[in-house]
């Protein structure tokens, strides 16, 4: 119990820094009539409370202006008196833009506030060789990303979050083989989930900021939708059973959420607007794969 209360302590405190952070960089470091802009995410428009869409007038050496729109630096259009006045400053949050790039992808059968429109799916089969081949590339995916979290000191606030995945589908996948129940094949070389898991090593190397983007869709889409899907599947074809790799959480989901995303906040505080892109930009690929690895579900062979 004080294990918890220190943790909650230490939760509150970065909470309170990330706060005083943005607020500093929201009022401190401000160049002349500085406000914030707008930033476009994947198509999606995001405008931070009380900024319209318009052009804006660039003063310059001399008081004249220009119709061109401000010179936009890390989320902010600067209007300075003086045009040899450099601030880089943002203020955005990561969690909203990858949020809101997700929201874009989603059909509106999907979420109310999907930017896609709703699209006619085949029924949905699952089998049992399907979803144990799902499984399979899900360990395979999950431990690759709890073994690049483990191994990279940039990303040690991530450890042992109580989210891990890989554990409980051990337990799963013992539990469908136990009841004899074989995996159903694939094409090619690897699986899809094996694909994916040398996509994510590649890119945790390559471009860490990417790589938080394919996290965060990860484990917070199987902790949300994922685990609807879950409770379907298993009320056709294991009679209701509740497996691990859904509800084997040692916290509630929603209370081991909030220090992941302030982690990952955290993390990307002090990303330019480049890597946010970066991050941000690596949505479609992760909507992507996890299309790939999921459809396997209802594969009878």
């Amino acid at each position: 119990e004080r294990r918890e209360k220190r943790e909650e302590k230490r939760r509150e405190e970065r909470e309170r820094e990330r706060e005083e952070s943005m607020q500093r960089m929201k009022t401190g470091r401000k160049v002349g009539n500085a406000r914030p802009c707008a930033r476009v995410v994947r198509g999606v428009t995001v405008r931070p409370a009380g900024v319209r869409s318009q052009a804006t007038q660039v003063p310059r050496r001399g008081g004249s202006t220009s119709s061109n729109v401000a010179r936009v630096s890390q989320g902010f259009a600067l209007r300075a008196a003086s045009s040899d006045l450099e601030e880089n400053v943002s203020t955005t949050s990561i969690i909203e833009d990858l949020k809101n790039a997700a929201m874009h992808l989603h059909t509106k059968d999907q979420a109310a506030s999907g930017g896609q429109e709703a699209k006619k799916r085949p029924e949905f089969k699952p089998t049992r060789e399907g979803y144990l081949r799902y499984l399979e590339d899900s360990r395979i995916i999950f431990s690759t990303l709890e073994d690049i979290v483990k191994d990279n000191a940039k990303l040690s606030k991530l450890r042992e979050n109580g989210l891990e995945r890989a554990g409980a589908l051990d337990t799963d996948i013992a539990l469908l083989s136990g009841m004899g129940v074989e995996p159903a094949g694939y094409e090619g070389d690897a699986s899809p989930g094996a694909e994916y898991a040398k996509y994510l090593k590649d890119l945790s190397e390559e471009n860490l900021p990417g790589f938080i983007c394919h996290y965060y869709n990860t484990y917070f889409a199987h902790t949300a939708g994922g685990r609807m899907i879950g409770k379907a599947v298993s009320d056709r074809i294991l009679d209701g059973r509740k497996l691990d790799f859904y509800h084997n959480y040692p916290q509630p989901v929603k209370k081991l959420s909030k220090p992941v995303k302030d982690s990952l906040e955290d993390i990307a505080l002090e990303w330019s607007d480049e890597e946010k892109s970066k991050c941000v930009d690596e949505t479609g690929k992760a909507f992507k794969y996890a299309g790939l690895v999921m459809r396997q579900m209802v594969i009878s062979e």
